[in-house]
C-alpha cells in the first residue's frame, strides 16, 4: 500500500524524534526510507518583502549545511540495514514538503509534530500543520512535546475511532497494515453521547417549543439503548471487513464509550490501551456521529502516542458503499476473532 517512508527534518532533536518511527514501519514493511529537509534561509515573515536579499551564495550554504546533515542521518540508517536516501528540498519548508510528496500519494509521511523555531530553521509544528492539509497522503505525526513521556509507552495496539460512517472507515486498511507492523491487535472505538447529553438536545425547549413535562420529552433510555446497539452492530461489521476484506489475522476488540468530549475520550482510551491511532480526517456530523475533522486535530495535538492520519481522496459512490455494506456484513471466518469491551 505504501511506496516508500518519507521523513522530513529541520536538523533539531525534537524533529528525529520522528525516526524510531519510521525505521519501525519502514523495516515492518520493508519500504525506503526518504529523508528530506528544506532550506530556506529566510523566515517566513519576511520573504514577500527580503526575498530579494537571499544571495546565491546563501542558498548554496543553506544547502551544503543540510544535505551533510541529511547524509550523516541516511549513513546512520544505512549502517542500520534500511534502504536511505536523502534529498534537500530548497525553498518554504511546507510548500517544498507538498510539492515534493504530493507527486507520490502512496508515501507515507512521518513527521514530529515540532521542531527548533528561529532564523535558521523552521517551526515544525506550523510546517507539520499545513502539510497534513495540503498533502493527499496518509500522515504519521509524532508530538515532539511529548517524546519524552511517548518514549516509555511501549505500543501494544493500533486503535481506529470510528463513527458509523464509510469516511471514517477509511482508516480500517491502514489500521491492519499497523497493527500488521507492529505485531499488535486492533481495537476499534465508537464514541456515543451520554445520556444528558440527548436530553439536552432533545428537550423541547430547546427545539424552540413551549415548556413541558419531563414525560413528553423523547424517550431517552430508548435512544441511548439503539444508538448502542447499532454502534456494536457498526463495530462487528468493521471488525468483518478487517478480517475479509484487509486479510487482517489478529485480535480486534471494540469499545463503545460514552462521552461528551470525543477527542478527550480517544486520547485518554489511546493511552490506557497503548495504541497508536488511526483515523480520518473527516465522518459524519451530527449529535450522533464524530466530526473528525476537527477531533483528528484536538487529537494530534494533545495525543502522547502516534496518530496517524488518513486523508480523505474521494467520496465513495453510492453503489460501491452498498457494495461494501453487503460484503462486510456477509460472516467471514478467516480467523479475526472480535473480543467485547
Amino acid at each position: 500500500m505504501y511506496s516508500k517512508v518519507v521523513v522530513p527534518l529541520d536538523g533539531s532533536e525534537l524533529s528525529e524524534q520522528s525516526l524510531p518511527h519510521a525505521r519501525l514501519i519502514a523495516g515492518a514493511l520493508s519500504l525506503p526510507i526518504e529523508l528530506v529537509e528544506a532550506f530556506d534561509v529566510l523566515p517566513p515573515a519576511m520573504h514577500a518583502a527580503s526575498a530579494m536579499f537571499a544571495t546565491e551564495r546563501m542558498l548554496e550554504e543553506a544547502q551544503t549545511q543540510s544535505g551533510h546533515y541529511l547524509e550523516q542521518v541516511r549513513t546512520e540508517l544505512v549502517g542500520m540495514g534500511y534502504a536511505a536516501t536523502a534529498t534537500t528540498l530548497p525553498g518554504a519548508p511546507a510548500s517544498a514538503i507538498v510539492d515534493w510528496v504530493g507527486d507520490d500519494p502512496d508515501a507515507l509521511v512521518v513527521m514530529s509534530t515540532h521542531g527548533r523555531g528561529g532564523i535558521a530553521r523552521w517551526a515544525l509544528g506550523s510546517v507539520a500543520d499545513k502539510v497534513l492539509h495540503a498533502i493527499p497522503n496518509p500522515m504519521l505525526l509524532i508530538r515532539s512535546a511529548a517524546a519524552k513521556a511517548a518514549a516509555a509507552i511501549e505500543l501494544k495496539a493500533v486503535m481506529a475511532p470510528l463513527d458509523g460512517s464509510t469516511l471514517s472507515e477509511l482508516s480500517l486498511e491502514h489500521a491492519a497494515i499497523m497493527a500488521a507492523a507492529l505485531k499488535s491487535h486492533i481495537v476499534l472505538l465508537r464514541i456515543n453521547p451520554d445520556a444528558e447529553l440527548y436530553r439536552q438536545y432533545l428537550r423541547p425547549t430547546a427545539r424552540g417549543a413551549t415548556e413541558t413535562a419531563e414525560s413528553d420529552w423523547a424517550p431517552v433510555e430508548e435512544l441511548v439503548e439503539a444508538e448502542t446497539n447499532d454502534a456494536r452492530m457498526s463495530l462487528e461489521r468493521a471488525a468483518r471487513r478487517l478480517a475479509g476484506e484487509f486479510s487482517f489475522g489478529g485480535d480486534v476488540a471494540h469499545r463503545i464509550l460514552e462521552s461528551r468530549n470525543v477527542a478527550e475520550a480517544i486520547v485518554d482510551t489511546a493511552a490506557a490501551e497503548q495504541a497508536m491511532v488511526v483515523m480520518t480526517t473527516h465522518g459524519r456530523s451530527g449529535i450522533n456521529r464524530l466530526v473528525l475533522g476537527s477531533v483528528t486535530d484536538r487529537v494530534v495535538r494533545h495525543s502522547d502516542v502516534p496518530v496517524l492520519v488518513v486523508r480523505q481522496a474521494e467520496i465513495p459512490s453510492p453503489a460501491a458503499i452498498e457494495q461494501t455494506v453487503q460484503a462486510a456484513d456477509t460472516p467471514n471466518f478467516s480467523g479475526a476473532s472480535v473480543q467485547p469491551a
